[in-house]
């Protein structure tokens, strides 16, 4: 079983760092004031504002920005600005050890999924697939739906969520440790140390902006890699902007690559969770247990709350 997080006071000092693409600042300081005013106390680390080719930084700059927020004990929670690309050339200098020790709640998506199964993978730590600060928390606040679920997940009741999608099942009930989350991160991932060798897991999946022909790609790519074939389950969230849009081609569509999808999974593969690029997603625990009951109608999706 992967190592807890603390669960942090609430409210909580939140730490903000970008490990990725470079942050708009006036996105930033909006997700910032929202937090505040909410009641947390909010320590952005300076390398925020660094900007290097497409990435918030250099290297060294968005290493040390981490750095210095794990290394800072009164922060319980650390945030990404936002995703884009740039953690997967950081993983290997990351000193995972400390991170895990460190505690602390880390949570993103998009992106951070290279860092959540990093951590998983190398230091066996728990993290959360969650609302960023300069992504969900600016433009006048998050969805009310991100942010009760935030607020359940880190200090709360924990994850609970209940989705209507016909499955066409039997009742059943799977547990499994809950990971995933972006799909193109997880196949770069594969055959690398920083993908973590997850059996009996819960995995849920997200996309954005690729055709479904490459969505199914990706999918052929775990399914080889071994990965598919180690779960109970794969949840599927949103997959914006994935539509055909080579009109010279046959329109190969979302639901084709989910068909091929189950029939190599192996496993109930369902539709519907409420996350991803969207607005109104879940906070959901990478590396933890949780519980999946099934239905014919649907299904419930649960974890216990940090102690």
């Amino acid at each position: 079983m992967a190592e807890r997080p603390r669960a942090p006071g609430h409210p909580a000092v939140i730490g903000i760092f970008a490990p990725s693409g470079r942050v708009d600042p006036e996105r930033l300081a909006a997700g910032v004031a929202w937090l505040e005013s909410a009641g947390h106390r909010v320590v952005v680390a300076p390398e925020c504002a660094a900007q290097w080719r497409y990435f918030a930084g250099t290297d060294d700059e968005r290493l040390a920005g981490l750095e210095r927020l794990v290394g800072d004990p009164s922060i319980g929670v650390v945030m990404a600005a936002r995703g884009g690309y740039g953690l997967s050339r950081l993983l290997d200098r990351i000193d995972w050890a400390r991170v895990a020790a460190s505690r602390k709640a880390f949570v993103g998506f998009s992106d951070f999924t290279a860092f959540q199964c990093a951590a998983l993978a190398h230091a066996g730590f728990a993290t959360f697939h969650g609302p960023m600060a300069a992504v969900d928390f600016c433009d006048g606040g998050p969805d009310p739906f991100t942010a009760s679920q935030w607020l359940s997940t880190l200090w709360g009741g924990g994850l609970d969520c209940r989705v209507e999608s016909v499955t066409g099942m039997a009742p059943r009930v799977l547990e499994g440790t809950l990971w995933g989350g972006n799909l193109s991160l997880l196949a770069a991932l594969a055959g690398t140390p920083h993908l973590p060798g997850v059996d009996g897991g819960l995995l849920y999946v997200e996309e954005v902006g690729e055709e479904p022909y490459a969505i199914e790609r990706l999918f052929v790519q775990l399914h080889q890699a071994g990965v598919l074939g180690r779960q109970r389950a794969i949840l599927l969230g949103d997959f914006a902007d994935c539509e055909p849009k080579n009109t010279g081609r046959y329109p190969y569509a979302l639901a084709e690559a989910t068909e091929m999808l189950r029939s190599i999974a192996g496993c109930p593969v369902l539709e519907g969770l409420p996350f991803g690029h969207v607005a109104r997603k879940l906070t959901l625990p990478f590396g933890l247990p949780g519980r999946l009951a099934i239905d014919p109608a649907g299904y419930r999706l649960t974890a216990d709350p940090l102690r």
